[in-house]
């Protein structure tokens, strides 16, 4: 028979091993560290590394961006990463030190290996929140002339969720005018996107986006999209993917007639980075639709941006866009539109 004075035993025991286990795993959890060629190290956290640089936020300094030929290792057991390489390979994994330097080690469940930290091409840590989990840009730029008493205002942002297989996009670009009396949405892009990792370096997409252009006679247009996409290949200082799918519009113009149509859509997407002076990211994307329901109706439409870094995490960012439609939602006539803008922009 068990007695009281046992019985409280018993409960201080089940009480403080949980307490002491709880204890044990917050005082092993190692901090990630970073390894340099001149033999210095700082310690934190690894976030990511992307585009030739590893994020890290750094104990009493904060997040700071270091260039990969600057790393000799990376320690980083306190959580697992998902890794894609320059040759196409993804690993999953935590990262221990090598004993080469240039080199860490990838743990797998199944295996180890060891390969070149300048060989990964994406590295992304998955954070246990939700919040930790979201990266984005946003930036705002603004004209104004007093002779014509206009001005011009022209906003874009992303924001991006990752998960192990996943990665969710909502972005969006907007043109407003305005003079002394009104102000006019020139020209509205708005999308949100998901993609869905099926085989290394293949994904398949779906999305939804809605567009105004004043300048091609489109009030409004929302289209549904779905289709694969793939790397193309990947460098140290660049990377090129290509999509192609279906694209489902329901359109209006500016005299309030409705069309619904069908559309084949290729899309293709190039990065440029260097990290010698001046810091620069160079970004093209151009997708084409070819009409499945209205004959002869080809439609173009582009981007380039140029990054140019002025201090961590604020770039100058050029914005050159271009869309063509061989048959214009107002005037059944070929029309262009393309413009130049520029602003301030911030990553987070």
């Amino acid at each position: 028979m068990v007695t009281l004075e046992r019985y409280r035993s018993y409960l201080k025991l089940f009480l403080t091993i949980p307490f002491l286990l709880w204890t044990l795993v917050s005082f092993s959890q190692a901090k990630d560290t970073l390894y340099f060629y001149n033999e210095t190290k700082i310690v934190g956290e690894l976030l990511k590394i992307s585009l030739g640089r590893a994020e890290f936020d750094a104990d009493g300094i904060g997040i700071i961006n270091v260039k990969n030929s600057k790393i000799s290792s990376i320690h980083a057991t306190s959580r697992s990463f998902r890794i894609e390489t320059l040759d196409g390979r993804e690993l999953q994994g935590y990262l221990m030190r090598s004993d080469t330097a240039g080199k860490i080690v990838i743990n797998a469940i199944v295996e180890s290996e060891e390969l070149p930290v300048d060989s990964i091409s994406n590295l992304l840590y998955y954070g246990k929140t939700v919040l930790s989990r979201i990266t984005g840009t946003v930036s705002s730029g603004y004209t104004y002339t007093k002779s014509s008493s206009i001005g011009r205002l022209n906003v874009d942002g992303a924001v991006r969720y990752n998960t192990r297989k996943t990665q969710t996009i909502v972005n969006g670009d907007m043109i407003v005018t305005y003079d002394s009396i009104d102000g006019e949405v020139e020209r509205a892009n708005l999308s949100a996107g998901h993609e869905y990792t099926i085989a290394p370096l293949w994904g398949a997409l779906v999305g939804v986006k809605y567009q105004r252009n004043v300048e091609l006679g489109l009030a409004r247009r929302w289209q549904q999209t779905a289709g694969l996409g793939r790397e193309l290949f990947l460098r140290k200082h660049q990377r090129a993917s290509a999509m192609a799918g279906i694209a489902i519009n329901q359109e209006r113009n500016l005299e309030s007639a409705e069309l619904n149509s069908g559309e084949v859509l290729f899309q293709v997407n190039y990065d440029l980075f260097s990290f010698v002076d001046p810091t620069l990211t160079v970004s093209f994307v151009e997708s084409s639709f070819v009409s499945v329901t209205t004959q002869d109706r080809v439609r173009l439409d582009g981007d380039i941006e140029i990054d140019y870094e002025l201090i961590t995490n604020f770039y100058i960012n050029f914005q050159f866009y271009h869309s063509f439609d061989s048959r214009s939602p107002a005037t059944q006539m070929p029309n262009i539109d393309y413009g130049f803008v520029a602003g301030l922009r911030y990553k987070f």
